[in-house]
């Protein structure tokens, strides 16, 4: 460059250096008046210059938890470096997702004022359930010069799980036994956590699948869909009332409860003695009513009996068709029972009819069928 002044003193602009981290210096020399051949010495300046480089973006950003109940995220990043100057602050933005892979454009969400390497912030969370955010990371320097960008991991706010299902007993339910059977199926955890069930009976504690494994025929924490069968302490006679929830395994967010009613009914049933009671109609419309009302807990439909009995009328060698009839009816129930998950906890035995024999129904036979209608 020629600078044309008579001047002894002058300044100038002159293009820095193109590339980020390159020095420059310069030199000038003055040229008289007698002509282009005429030179003084060159003098060469004191100091270089230098494209300023940019500073380095953290090496570590992360967003936590990676799945969030509350209201908070904190977000922790490591590893920035200054470049040629120092570092002034952080600039932190955000963007959200319904699915995990469409992402809305950054916003801004704040900027940390920070000459430090590394740091902490604390962001208010998204609280709709489902929704994913990332966050992304720069470094400006003392000279507003910017770094690239570092993206965090994804954080999701948790979604709990579905209600799960009770698919025994029916609502308003009846039953004899003491110790009655819950049929549970657990609903859908969003994100993909597993979930334990809970069960309280009328205002008492919970009880959870992980921490009372020997109430459930399949315990721990479950996946989706899961079948298992609840069934609680000896209960006392009257009305009740059980509720069911899921909680998932890592907020133990919890499901909608699902509430039944249900009521323990006094045993029906006559003590029938070998050689001394007299097995008489009442007995056997007893069994009748305790089938239909078991098969009523389990949701299957009443038994139309073939023959009204009536005392004094029903013919002896019937006897034996109605208790056949009464073994039939019992079976659809511990189909029900023993086929709904794949554990055998809580299964009915498999049984061995006592011989029928002719005549009036013998004592085993009658308390064969009472044992397992107060079992069912």
């Amino acid at each position: 460059m020629v600078v044309h002044t008579t001047a002894t003193s002058n300044s100038v602009s002159v293009s820095p250096p193109g590339t980020r981290g390159n020095y420059r210096r310069f030199r000038v020399r003055t040229c008289g008046a007698a002509g282009e051949g005429y030179y003084s010495d060159w003098t060469v300046s004191g100091n270089t210059v230098r494209k300023n480089t940019l500073p380095t973006p953290p090496v570590s950003f992360a967003a936590a938890p990676t799945i969030y109940e509350g209201n908070i995220v904190t977000l922790t990043w490591s590893g920035a470096a200054p470049g040629t100057s120092a570092i002034k602050q952080y600039v932190i933005q955000r963007s959200t997702s319904t699915d995990g892979t469409n992402w809305s454009a950054y916003e801004a969400l704040t900027i940390v004022i920070s000459s430090l390497t590394s740091g902490t912030y604390t962001a208010n969370a998204s609280q709709i359930a489902g929704t994913y955010t990332r966050y992304r990371i720069s470094v400006t320097d003392t000279l507003e010069a910017v770094s690239a960008y570092v993206v965090s991991g994804m954080v999701k706010k948790n979604s709990p799980p579905t209600a799960p299902a009770i698919v025994c007993p029916v609502s308003s339910a009846s039953s004899y036994n003491t110790t009655p059977r819950f049929l549970i199926i657990t609903g859908v955890e969003p994100d993909g956590q597993s979930q334990m069930v809970e069960v309280k009976i009328d205002a008492g504690a919970w009880i959870n699948s992980v921490d009372n494994p020997e109430r459930f025929s399949t315990s721990g924490y479950l996946g989706n869909g899961v079948k298992t069968v609840f069934q609680p302490e000896t209960l006392a006679s009257g009305s009740h009332s059980i509720t069911i929830r899921c909680l998932d395994s890592d907020t133990a967010s919890a499901s909608p409860e699902v509430t039944r009613t249900f009521t323990i009914l006094p045993t029906p049933f006559e003590t029938i003695t070998a050689n001394e009671t007299h097995v008489k109609t009442a007995h056997i419309q007893a069994l009748r009513t305790a089938v239909n009302l078991s098969r009523s807990y389990y949701n299957l439909p009443p038994v139309a009996w073939s023959e009204e009995i009536s005392a004094g009328k029903t013919a002896v060698k019937n006897w034996s068709v109605h208790i056949t009839e009464l073994r039939k009816a019992i079976e659809p129930i511990i189909a029900v029972i023993n086929g709904f998950d794949s554990s055998s906890v809580f299964d009915v035995p498999p049984i061995t009819w006592s011989p029928i024999g002719t005549g009036r129904p013998k004592a085993a036979v009658m308390n064969q069928l009472r044992e397992l209608l107060l079992s069912l």
